[in-house]
């Protein structure tokens, strides 16, 4: 009896996860991937894209498209509510994603990735060499990493800021640390570091713009959305606008994974009205699992048509 219970829960369990999975395809949109890769046209026209930006271009005026938990690939055994991406970060960067939220734990005096209790399987090196080997590769571009404190500081005998600079101290060369907004010109090649523990040097995160209202019910964050694109569209000074598409709802059993597929599709019919000023700086779109075409919009938004 008890056998056949487990097998009826099992079975039970699976339809259930099934019938997610199937709604998750069938609402995805544009603006959404689930796919493992992205398209090889996005690679090719999109992975050198800063190329195209004068060399005086200030970083916080420009649209620049970015993951949420970009290393997030992994969920653990949270139902789906620790994954945020489907694309290795090597791909990522391939497709045009310039802004890259990194999550540190601090352990054994060293750095992993995490999402919150859940192990990303990757070291914090692993990721600065990935960062390096594509900017080898694509010398015109730069990348904006945001490094953050992620989850309880474990078995450590220094401080997380020691720890980084251990672990960077001969890579002096692949990154920009300063409180300033740097220009392009200044930074091709380079690492600009976001400074989210506060003691690293970098970019100080909050002297960002922010909208990051991650338990928004859906239909308040689509308003977050919309009112942050327009007042980066419309900023004249140089401010930092940074606009978190991603969320969730754990009360709701909305994951990242199905929040994104309503809140991507917000910023991607934004993206499509033709009411905007071009080229248009947009600030810099967070999201997660972030379709080609809505990369593929922010980026062009740089530019005249």
């Amino acid at each position: 009896m008890l056998r056949v219970q487990i097998t009826c829960c099992a079975t039970l369990l699976a339809a259930i996860f099934s019938s997610i999975a199937t709604a998750d395809s069938a609402s995805s949109n544009a603006g959404t991937s689930f796919t493992g890769q992205p398209r090889k046209i996005t690679v090719d026209q999109y992975a050198s894209w800063m190329a195209r930006l004068p060399d005086n271009a200030l970083l916080s005026r420009m649209s620049l498209p970015g993951t949420h938990n970009s290393c997030a690939l992994h969920d653990g055994i949270s139902f789906g509510f620790a994954k945020c991406q489907t694309w290795q970060l090597a791909d990522q960067l391939n497709a045009g994603i310039r802004f890259l939220d990194i999550r540190c734990r601090h352990v054994d005096d060293t750095l992993r990735i995490y999402h919150r209790i859940i192990d990303q399987h990757l070291s914090f090196q692993e990721v600065r060499d990935i960062c390096r080997t594509f900017l080898k590769t694509h010398p015109t571009e730069c990348i904006v990493m945001s490094l953050n404190q992620e989850s309880t500081a474990k078995h450590n005998t220094r401080t997380f800021a020691e720890t980084f600079a251990a672990i960077t101290e001969n890579d002096a060369a692949l990154w920009h640390l300063g409180r300033k907004t740097p220009r392009l010109n200044t930074v091709r090649g380079k690492i600009v570091l976001v400074d989210r523990v506060s003691t690293l040097g970098g970019l100080r995160w909050g002297e960002m713009q922010l909208q990051d209202q991650y338990k928004a019910p859906l239909s308040v964050k689509a308003k977050l959305i919309r009112s942050h694109l327009e007042r980066a569209s419309k900023a004249t000074r140089g401010q930092w606008y940074i606009n978190f598409c991603s969320g969730t709802r754990p009360s709701k059993w909305l994951t990242p994974r199905k929040y994104a597929i309503d809140s991507n599709a917000v910023a991607l019919e934004f993206l499509q009205r033709g009411n905007r000023p071009s080229p248009c700086c947009l600030g810099t779109v967070v999201m997660d699992f972030p379709g080609d075409e809505l990369i593929e919009r922010i980026i062009e938004s740089n530019f005249s048509p």
